[in-house]
C-alpha cells in the first residue's frame, strides 16, 4: 500500500515535469521530497518529456508532409466532392489572419530572440510539449536541437528547484 502511494507520487511528478514543468518542483516539495530528490525528479521528467515530444513532433511533421496534400484530394474523390475551382490570378480572395495574444507572444519571441529565446522559454513559459513543437516547426534544420532543449530543461530544473526549496 505504501509503496503504491510512493510510486504514484513519483509518476505524478514525472508527468507534471514532462508537461507543465514550472509547477513540478513545488508539487514535489509538497509531496515531502528533499531538494536532491526533487531535482532528480524534475530533471528526469523534463528530459523524458523533451525526448517524447521531440520525436512525436518530428514524426507528425513527416506524416503531414507525406499525406496532407493527397489526403484532401483523395477524400474529395471518395466523397464525390468536385475539386475547387482555381480562381483567376487577378482576383484576390480576402484572407484575414487572426492573431491571438498567444500568437503575438510567440511571434515576438521568435522575431526578437530567435531560436535561443524559444529554447530558453520552452520549459517555463511555453510548456515542454508546445515549445518543442514550435522549435521543430520553425528551426528543424538547425543542429543539436535536442541537446539545447535538454540543457534548457536541466538549467531550469536547477533554478526552479532551488527557488521552490527556499520557500
Amino acid at each position: 500500500m505504501i509503496a503504491e502511494g510512493i510510486l504514484l507520487k513519483q509518476i505524478a511528478i514525472l508527468l507534471i515535469s514532462a508537461i507543465k514543468f514550472m509547477v513540478a518542483a513545488p508539487v514535489s516539495f509538497l509531496f515531502g521530497y528533499s531538494y536532491f530528490h526533487t531535482l532528480i525528479n524534475t530533471t528526469t521528467g523534463g528530459l523524458l518529456g523533451v525526448l517524447f515530444f521531440f520525436f512525436l513532433s518530428r514524426s507528425l511533421f513527416r506524416l503531414y508532409k507525406k499525406y496532407a496534400p493527397g489526403f484532401y484530394s483523395g477524400y474529395r474523390q471518395m466523397a464525390g466532392i468536385p475539386e475547387p475551382a482555381i480562381p483567376d490570378q487577378d482576383v484576390k480572395l480576402p484572407h484575414k489572419k487572426i492573431f491571438s495574444r498567444k500568437n503575438r507572444f510567440i511571434v515576438k519571441i521568435r522575431k526578437s530572440y530567435g531560436l535561443p529565446g524559444l529554447i530558453i522559454l520552452t520549459p517555463v513559459l511555453l510548456s515542454i510539449p508546445f515549445g518543442t513543437f514550435l522549435v521543430l516547426k520553425y528551426y528543424s534544420s538547425s543542429r543539436n536541437l535536442l541537446a539545447w532543449l535538454s540543457l534548457s530543461v536541466v538549467v531550469w530544473s536547477i533554478v526552479l528547484t532551488t527557488f521552490a526549496g527556499l520557500f
